[in-house]
């Protein structure tokens, strides 16, 4: 009696639990070669039954999905080995649904483009959609029915076809496998392809391993000779969906305090969108949080405790998840933290700077990229030669943190002087939330004491509903472009000309001014232009790119300074230039751009205080960008008022030291990016506290400035990392340390 061939839906659904847990196994192997301190049995439980769980799922899907294609053919799977006929019109079938479907999907692409991107309502953009996916279902159809018999006599001349495996099986392997090289193509193509893929690496491991099982089990003869010595389908099927189940189910247990979730955020690949998926998956209360796989969540039936939530002082509930509830603030740390009304400010103190302030921000600009900081492209030439200049004729900070990794949360901190997290939103978790108007800026109280307060910008994020524009008197956004447009947007040659004649416009009528710019070019995507021609490609050619775009802004703000001297304004303007945050360049676990975390080479950023008639100074004390409104206030005579946080830097521009403070920063969830980050800077150690991730780190600055070794597990300094989580718990629930 001859062994029937088994149903193909079997094979396929093996190969596919095969392929995925055997990606997740190596995936688990990188994670101990890239990760530190990764624990063996917890990273392979993790991986077994994250990618177990979702092999299972997919071997489920597509084994079904197989065994429905399979039943509709006259004779069912078998026909496709017994009927070569059958197996060529399926063949081409299969091409020819291929080839309609991208024609539906470019005609989609392209009416999307023209039509539907410019639309400002959702609904109409969704109607809009679905209308394009109608229109090009026809062209998509007539495809299909004109190419199929074609591709059918192709496939039957140039695809193989062997006993057990027919030609309508290797064309589906290969589609897939054009699929995966297609999506990486279509990647690498975009300036973004350097931001993590791990799951697209994971899915192309899982697809060879699993091609690889189902040529060993079901075509080699190896494989034929050794496939009866199996247990029946349903008995492996049964013993694996045991075995991972008990697997996951000790695994999720694994404390958020392990080291093995750190490993995995530094070294994993697919594990780490697995993770989430999980923790998504166990969350009861909705809060975002899950009590399993490392989430953290110290209560997972009410949706107001979970990491990261505002603790409410003296109510007797560790809303944070922090180990207890916050206490009540003293009195008077309560009433100091009180906002004040914006009010008219009081008479400028004897002896005040007299003269216009000049504020000049640089999008995306990193500490280490300026020539005073020792850069160079190539090395020997410095990218910003007018700030260089600038920075030795007055007061150059190089220890100076940005409070946020991106622009809509830096600037209403700058403006406000206050964290982030201490600005009233419209609502938090927008990308771009506008303020409200509770909200005060430093350019008010300047505005009451007789100067006028001008933006001048070009850029989408500037426009006046906003809420930063507070307390100006003119501001400027004409020529903006949409988010889309605006990162391949150059803007400078719009910008610096308004700014040279608002200028020249100051000075013939005598207009004591602050006017303030931001200049956005060093923001992806990158642009190239005649001066400053590349040779390179890939990552190096996008941070080649992105080097230049601050040397092309240099030459602009260079522009503006000229100005200044031309309209015999240089001698009574102080002058302002910083970058409100950094620009990553794979320093740490190949992140790229910015936004996503709190690194140094996101946060760290260039600072510099000209004020005509003080020496020059360079200062390596400890300050923020929260500081800089506070300084121009006192410059001018002004008394900060106390809903500004941040604190004057006069002392150190005078050539004196400034009292160590902690410096603080924060990465707060988004549509955009949904980790929550806070970091501590105190007296050259940074704590940096993955509220998200349920994690502390802990670095020595000083010894180590590219935060390479996470000291946070050494014993060694638990007593270092207790006062400083003291001080940041402290931050992050407003109470006094």
């Amino acid at each position: 009696m001859t062994e029937s061939p088994p149903r193909f839906h079997q094979p396929v659904a093996f190969a596919t639990f095969a392929g995925v847990l055997g990606a997740g196994i190596l995936d688990a192997l990188l994670v101990l070669a890239r990760g530190q301190h990764a624990r063996l049995l917890e990273i392979l439980g993790l991986a077994i039954g994250l990618y177990g769980a979702g092999g299972l799922l997919c071997a489920l899907l597509l084994g079904y999905a197989v065994a429905i294609v399979l039943g509709a053919l006259p004779g069912g799977g078998r026909a496709l080995l017994d009927d070569e006929a059958l197996d060529a019109r399926t063949s081409g079938l299969l091409l020819g649904g291929t080839l309609g479907g991208l024609v539906l999907a470019a005609g989609a692409g392209v009416g999307h483009k023209l039509f539907v991107a410019s639309m400002n309502s959702q609904a109409l953009a969704a109607i809009a959609s679905a209308g394009l996916a109608i229109i090009f279902a026809g062209p998509a159809v007539l495809t299909l029915l004109a190419t199929w018999r074609p591709c059918a006599r192709l496939a039957q001349r140039f695809v193989p076809r062997r006993p057990r495996l027919p030609r309508a099986a290797v064309v589906l392997v290969a589609l897939a496998v054009l699929g995966l090289l297609a999506l990486v193509a279509a990647l690498s193509r975009a300036d973004w392809r350097v931001l993590d893929l791990g799951p697209l690496w994971s899915g192309g491991l899982a697809l060879g391993l699993g091609i690889a099982h189902g040529w060993f089990w079901n075509v080699s003869a190896a494989g034929q000779r050794s496939a009866h010595r199996l247990p029946r389908a349903w008995l492996r099927w049964t013993v694996l969906t045991g075995a991972v189940g008990i697997i996951l189910a000790a695994s999720s247990g694994i404390k958020e305090t392990s080291p093995t979730y750190a490993a995995i955020s530094e070294g994993g690949l697919g594990i780490k969108f697995a993770l989430k998926l999980a923790r998504h998956a166990t969350d009861r209360d909705g809060d975002g949080y899950s009590a399993l796989f490392g989430g953290g969540d110290c209560d997972d039936s009410r949706a107001d405790v979970y990491p990261g939530a505002e603790d409410i002082p003296g109510d007797g509930i560790d809303q944070n998840c922090e180990g207890g509830d916050a206490p009540l603030p003293a009195p008077a740390a309560e009433s100091a933290k009180a906002p004040e009304p914006a009010g008219l400010a009081k008479p400028a103190k004897t002896g005040a700077f007299a003269g216009n302030i000049l504020i000049i921000a640089v999008d995306a600009t990193r500490a280490d990229r300026l020539g005073v900081a020792g850069y160079g492209r190539p090395p020997g030439r410095s990218l910003t030669p007018n700030l260089d200049a600038l920075a030795r004729r007055g007061a150059y900070f190089r220890r100076v943190w940005a409070q946020a990794p991106n622009t809509p949360r830096s600037f209403p901190s700058f403006v406000t002087s206050r964290y982030p997290s201490e600005i009233a939103w419209q609502k938090k978790t927008f990308n771009y939330s506008p303020l409200l108007p509770s909200n005060h800026t430093f350019f008010e109280p300047i505005a009451a004491a007789g100067l006028k307060p001008i933006g001048i910008f070009s850029h989408f994020y500037f426009t006046a509903d906003r809420g930063i524009s507070k307390g100006f008197a003119e501001w400027s956004d004409d020529g903006a472009k949409s988010i889309a447009d605006s990162n391949k947007d150059i803007a400078a040659p719009r910008i610096v000309p308004q700014v040279i004649e608002r200028l020249k416009k100051a000075a013939a009528k005598h207009e004591r001014f602050v006017l303030w710019t931001h200049l956005f070019e060093p923001h992806s995507s990158y642009m190239s232009h005649p001066e400053f021609p590349t040779t390179l490609s890939g990552v190096q050619g996008l941070e080649e790119k992105y080097d230049y775009e601050i040397a092309y802004d240099d030459q602009w703000i260079g522009k503006i300074l000229k100005t200044l001297d031309d309209t015999h304004l240089a001698g009574d303007t102080a002058i302002v230039a910083f970058g409100d945050h950094g620009e990553a360049w794979g320093e740490h676990n190949r992140t790229y751009f910015h936004g996503q975390n709190l690194t140094e080479e996101q946060i760290r950023v260039p600072l510099i205080f000209f004020i005509p008639g003080q020496k020059p100074v360079t200062c390596d004390d400890e300050v923020g960008l929260i500081d800089v409104g506070p300084t121009l206030l006192e410059l001018l005579g002004i008394e900060p008022p106390a809903y500004l946080h941040g604190r004057s830097l006069l002392p150190a521009i005078a050539g004196g030291a400034l009292p160590p403070r902690p410096i603080f920063a924060e990465l707060l969830p988004s549509t955009a990016t949904p980790d929550h980050h806070v970091v501590m800077v105190d007296r050259g150690k940074k704590l940096v506290h993955k509220v998200s991730d349920r994690r502390f780190e802990l670095f020595d600055l000083a010894a180590d400035p590219g935060e390479k070794k996470n000291l946070a597990d050494d014993p060694a300094h638990q007593q270092l990392l207790d006062e400083l989580k003291a001080r940041l718990l402290a931050h992050e629930e407003r109470r006094a340390p």
